[in-house]
């Protein structure tokens, strides 16, 4: 049953293919549970560009034997310092745990496929097309927008295979109401 299900579904992501993307994504886990922590000594210390820096040091018992923890944390210094050293506190107990745990680590790939129109590039656009800002190809040398008879607009450039050689095309989109954008000139 299990070889039909996997027949029927392969055209589908096939034909789909244009839609789809395949997210990858690893995850780590530690098995180290720490069981007590000693007590927490830390400094503030002045960091470049009147930064603050947390240095945290403290020891921590995983089982029956103990391990020494570092943890460090940069920050602007416009947040109150037990903020900032909770975070150092946490990336010392992490340190422990890679230095001395094995780890399960597990991969996830998932296929991903949609078939909304908007998420797809326009090809082929003339004057008087509309769409999401994100199906037109941004112009590499004027990325700014700008603004036209009360619009904000945008350059975008289009490929096309003309005459037997690729032609690119530049053009002006404006964006109008919803959020979506309409050609108004394209050249």
């Amino acid at each position: 049953m299990k070889r039909i299900l996997l027949a029927l579904a392969f055209p589908a992501v096939v034909h789909a293919q244009d839609h789809c993307v395949l997210q990858d994504r690893i995850v780590s886990r530690s098995q180290v549970v720490i069981a007590e922590r000693s007590p927490i000594r830390r400094d503030v210390v002045p960091y470049f560009d009147g930064r603050k820096k947390c240095l945290v040091d403290f020891r921590v018992r995983v089982g029956r034997d103990w391990h020494t923890a570092f943890g460090e944390h940069v920050w602007e210094g416009h947040r109150p310092a037990d903020e900032a050293c909770a975070i150092a506190v946490a990336r010392a107990e992490d340190a422990v745990r890679q230095r001395i745990g094995s780890s399960q680590t597990a991969s996830e790939r998932i296929l991903v496929c949609k078939d909304q129109p908007a998420l797809q590039p326009l090809r082929n656009v003339v004057v008087g097309t509309v769409g999401d800002l994100g199906q037109f190809r941004p112009h590499p040398d004027r990325l700014d927008r700008f603004w036209h008879n009360g619009a904000q607009c945008k350059w975008f450039v289009e490929s096309a295979f003309l005459d037997q050689r690729v032609r690119q095309f530049q053009g002006i989109i404006c964006e109008i109401q919803d959020a979506k954008w309409v050609v108004v000139d394209k050249f």
